[in-house]
């Protein structure tokens, strides 16, 4: 049995790759996916998503952006509770490189991720967007 941190890192680890099945592999159905933010409207991607086909249009607004780095720095975990730090760099639609580091919570159930927030730097994210 995969305790809730290894999860976080195969999922990061398909993320990093692309690998949207990879991902919903180990979402619940009634996943809630989000970015922590204060304008929903800043990024394609600030939305709150759920179930998994929410997840997967996640991904697809993520797909307009070209990455170039997507590192684990560090996996937490407490139980049902699980907090990675990434560091990132992409390029927006609009060329603006972001590199920013990005904490991510997740919340597990029965195995199964049943939310997912992500703390960033939204500042750099919507420059890469206008």
């Amino acid at each position: 049995m995969r305790t809730n941190a290894e999860i976080v890192r195969r999922v990061t680890d398909a993320m990093g790759r692309g690998d949207l099945l990879g991902v919903l592999a180990f979402v619940s159905h009634d996943v809630r996916w989000a970015v922590c933010t204060h304008d929903r409207d800043a990024a394609p991607w600030f939305k709150e998503f759920r179930g998994k086909p929410g997840v997967g249009a996640f991904f697809e607004e993520l797909s307009k952006m070209v990455f170039s780095e997507f590192t684990v720095k560090a996996i937490i975990s407490e139980g049902d509770l699980v907090m990675s730090w990434l560091h990132v760099v992409f390029a927006g639609p609009n060329g603006h490189r972001v590199d920013m580091d990005e904490v991510q919570i997740w919340r597990f159930l029965d195995g199964k991720i049943i939310s997912f927030d992500a703390v960033l730097d939204t500042a750099s994210v919507v420059a890469a967007f206008t």
